[in-house]
């Protein structure tokens, strides 16, 4: 578990990367099988990286948010002015936002069982 968790940083930014390279690559590019509901797909991805920003940066969770939320936003702007395939949509950011809230009461429902593994 320890070593999971030493990797978690490498791990969020890897997330980070992926969540920007599928936002901003042509909507045809995008391999059918991760193409379900839109809303969904922003839901998740925002959640799987709430949830391992917070596990990577325990004592700055409220950052991991906030950096989270900003750059949801910063995607769908960029998306709107800088691509022809794409647009930004402010119900996408809300998405995000869903996920990010869902991701983090994850995490705060996990890390107290995680510490007390961790300390055994």
């Amino acid at each position: 578990m320890r070593l999971l968790l030493r990797y978690m940083p490498q791990l969020f930014f890897t997330g980070v990367a992926l969540v920007t390279l599928f936002a901003l690559i042509p909507g045809t590019a995008v391999p059918a099988a991760v193409q379900f509901w839109d809303k969904a797909q922003h839901s998740i991805a925002f959640a799987a990286l709430a949830i391992t920003g917070s596990l990577a940066f325990p004592h700055k969770v409220r950052t991991v948010c906030i950096g989270l939320l900003t750059h949801g936003a910063v995607i769908e702007i960029v998306q709107a002015a800088l691509t022809a395939t794409r647009f930004g949509d402010v119900e996408d950011w809300l998405a995000d936002g869903i996920g990010v809230l869902v991701g983090v009461s994850v995490y705060l429902f996990v890390s107290p069982k995680l510490a007390g593994k961790l300390q055994n």
